[in-house]
């Protein structure tokens, strides 16, 4: 019988993604593997789930932070465990693999009562509320970074695995990214993301300081949906967001701007793309500030403080001046991160099925 593996996380396609590339991974290796998705109810995880061709459920569940809401938060946290236990019925997941993110924890908190075996991805270096909850009820709990700090009890269940990454980010080319935006190949090309949280200080500060950006390389600049400005200008293509074409933009530039969450970061290792970082300060225990002090103190990036951001021309025109700096960057930042980490995670999902079944065989056929 084909085992059936539940994918569960949501609250970002941060959660979503990385779910997708071990996916990928598992159907190559175990190509009868049956996979499911959970996700919020979010249109761009339900629309990148559907793009992909991927079933799914989608289980609405409250998030974690302190509001108002939050007074209903025991009613709205046992609806959601009531939807999880109606999913897990239907589906039957021989394991769940957990990446956190609120939607997780009733999904978690059922299969553990359940005892269905749960594997867990935390991707940062600092543990979210989520991550402390599930990690303590998950059979193998994996490690994007291997500085994470984790309670004691969890630290023998941790396996340093990197963050999984899909495949088509490494298949980007300059030429395709020249045609996408039009740029000649003969100037510096520099890559802007601003994220969806982070984005809008980040985007005011490229408004403000452009013409002095323009005057040093040709400007990629990914604004976040909804907050594209009105600038037209023969060196500067900009855009909320792209998907299919994202590695090709990947693939021109010869730096990046971005915050520092580890699924960006991750994948511009996978690139070995020297990455100037000004971390989102603030949300989500700090996680973006330690994630980037860790890379920096390894060399693995620059770092500009949110506070220092109009300095960020001067800060680029240094770097694109020093090209072997930015080859030593990118080499750093590759060595940082375990290669081949959704293969790893696949692997450790496919263990805890094949240890679900050597304890739980199936029953005999009823005698004639």
């Amino acid at each position: 019988m084909s085992p059936t593996i539940l994918f569960v996380g949501g609250g970002s396609l941060g959660h979503v993604v990385p779910s997708m590339a071990v996916a990928e991974q598992i159907r190559c290796l175990h190509p009868s593997a049956r996979m499911v998705f959970v996700c919020a109810k979010r249109a761009d995880e339900m629309q990148m789930l559907e793009r992909a061709g991927h079933t799914f459920s989608v289980l609405r569940a409250p998030p974690s932070s302190l509001s108002l809401a939050s007074l209903f938060f025991p009613i709205a946290f046992v609806r959601a465990c009531l939807c999880a236990r109606k999913i897990l019925q239907r589906e039957k997941p021989t394991v769940i693999f957990s990446k956190g993110g609120y939607v997780s924890v009733p999904m978690c908190v059922v299969a553990w009562l359940q005892k269905i075996p749960i594997v867990h991805h935390e991707s940062d270096s600092v543990l979210s509320l989520s991550s402390r909850l599930i990690s303590r009820l998950a059979t193998v709990v994996c490690a994007g970074f291997p500085q994470t700090i984790w309670p004691e009890g969890v630290k023998r269940k941790v396996v340093v695995t990197g963050h999984p990454v899909r495949a088509e980010i490494a298949s980007g080319s300059v030429s395709a990214g020249q045609r996408i935006t039009g740029f000649s190949g003969r100037r510096s090309v520099v890559l802007i993301i601003g994220g969806s949280q982070g984005s809008v200080a980040l985007n005011q500060a490229v408004a403000k300081a452009l013409p002095s950006l323009l005057d040093l390389a040709d400007i990629i600049h990914l604004t976040g949906k909804g907050k594209m400005n009105a600038v037209h200008h023969a060196r500067y293509f900009v855009r909320p967001s792209m998907s299919e074409e994202l590695p090709h933009l990947y693939a021109l530039a010869d730096i990046v701007v971005s915050r520092a969450g580890a699924g960006v970061l991750s994948e511009l290792a996978v690139l070995q793309k020297a990455v100037l970082t000004v971390p989102l300060a603030g949300v989500a225990h700090d996680h973006q500030v330690c994630n980037a002090k860790i890379l920096e103190t390894k060399g693995a990036l620059e770092l500009l403080p949110q506070e220092r951001i109009h300095l960020l021309p001067e800060v680029l025109k240094n770097l694109l001046g020093h090209r072997k700096r930015l080859l030593a960057l990118g080499k750093a930042l590759h060595a940082c991160f375990p290669v081949d980490a959704a293969k790893r995670i696949a692997l450790l999902l496919l263990a805890e099925v094949q240890r679900a079944r050597i304890e739980s065989p199936p029953a005999p056929p009823p005698s004639s």
